[in-house]
């Protein structure tokens, strides 16, 4: 064989050793997420998901049952429960529990209830201080953690036309009970400008303007936003006192809409001027007063009111996407098998139905 002959089937065996060897230490990811028909917020969440980590170019194996499908994967890397009073899954595969409302999941000395003790890390909307961490203290292992916000994948910026406002009929907390808001709903169903989505029980709080549902699917949603671009939203008491977000500050972020909201902590913090803020501590007519004034104000300034949302746009990009959250999350997992934690040695020790 000639020397130049030689030196190309040096080259391609090398290179055919190198690519097989690249793909062979970087194989992929694969996902399982535990959500539940019946939990509307946690299925659109799991939707939004499964839409990110594809756009990673993961493999995502949705299970709307509870996780009683996930029993028949095999290979999974790791396991997301979007319910409480889950469950575990595997015994020796990875489970990461998301928190978004503390109330489920801790008691009444804001301790993590001894149920929730048995998953392997924690994606958290609470704030993780140190404190926090206290709360979680857990049995002879260490407490692994990632901020993760019901939030949603990435959306590309559209500039839209300001038809008209856009909210959605509460399911719970005190934005369905309490009398104050009760007339705000009313009042603004009357307005002419004001169209309502969401459960049709729930809509006898309103006389005009009912829209019908949005489907559970991680982008119906947006459309519906972009058709209106303008969004209310209110936080409820919990949200507020607990200082954390709603899903419908990243839709409506996401959606690139005009975005009147109330003086949610977490909004403000990283939101901060891209908002028009309502004070909800004043009584209903002050508050239906605010809201019209808004919607005075973007229509007199549509130019500034679309440079808001922009900006709006831009914080939900940086910070908050789906897409990131998941490979802070693959972070997290990376912490948690470097640690040699009791779950990870388990997997060394027997065989495992999961990827480590």
């Amino acid at each position: 064989m000639s020397r130049k002959k030689s030196f190309f089937l040096f080259a391609f065996l090398f290179a055919s050793t190198a690519f097989t060897h690249f793909f062979h230490f970087q194989p992929k990811i694969k996902i399982g997420i535990v959500s539940d028909a019946k939990y509307c917020g946690e299925r659109e969440v799991a939707w939004r998901i499964k839409i990110a980590a594809e756009h990673l170019g993961w493999e995502v194996f949705l299970d709307e049952k509870e996780g009683h499908k996930l029993k028949k994967k095999k290979k999974l890397n790791w396991i997301i429960c979007l319910l409480p009073n889950n469950r575990r899954i595997y015994k020796y595969c990875p489970t990461y529990l998301t928190i978004f409302h503390p109330f489920n999941y801790l008691n009444s000395e804001r301790k993590l209830k001894p149920f929730y003790e048995k998953y392997d890390g924690y994606l958290l909307t609470i704030d993780q201080t140190d404190e926090l961490e206290n709360d979680f203290q857990l049995k002879n292992r260490q407490f692994f953690s990632s901020a993760f916000y019901p939030t949603l994948q990435h959306v590309d910026y559209k500039e839209l036309v300001l038809d008209s406002l856009m909210t959605m009929i509460p399911v719970w907390s005190n934005r369905l009970t309490d009398e104050k808001f009760k007339t705000i709903y009313k009042t603004l169903s009357r307005s002419g400008f004001t169209k309502f989505y969401g459960i049709h029980e729930n809509k006898d709080i309103i006389e005009d303007g009912y829209m019908g549902k949005i489907p559970f699917d991680g982008t119906s949603v947006i459309q519906v936003l972009q058709k209106h671009g303008i969004v209310l939203i209110f936080h409820s008491e919990i949200h507020n006192k607990e200082k954390i977000p709603s899903s419908r500050i990243f839709e409506a972020a996401a959606a690139s809409t005009v975005i009147i909201s109330d003086e949610n902590e977490f909004v403000k913090k990283h939101f901060k001027d891209t908002i028009f803020y309502v004070d909800t501590s004043l009584s209903a007519e002050e508050i239906c007063a605010q809201i019209r004034q808004h919607m005075d104000t973007i229509r007199q300034n549509p130019k500034d009111a679309l440079d808001k949302a922009k900006r709006a746009h831009q914080i939900f990009t940086e910070k908050f996407s789906m897409d990131t959250q998941l490979i802070n999350l693959q972070a997290m997992h990376n912490r948690i098998k470097k640690s040699k934690s009791p779950c990870f040695i388990s997997f060394m020790k027997k065989e495992s139905p999961c990827e480590s």
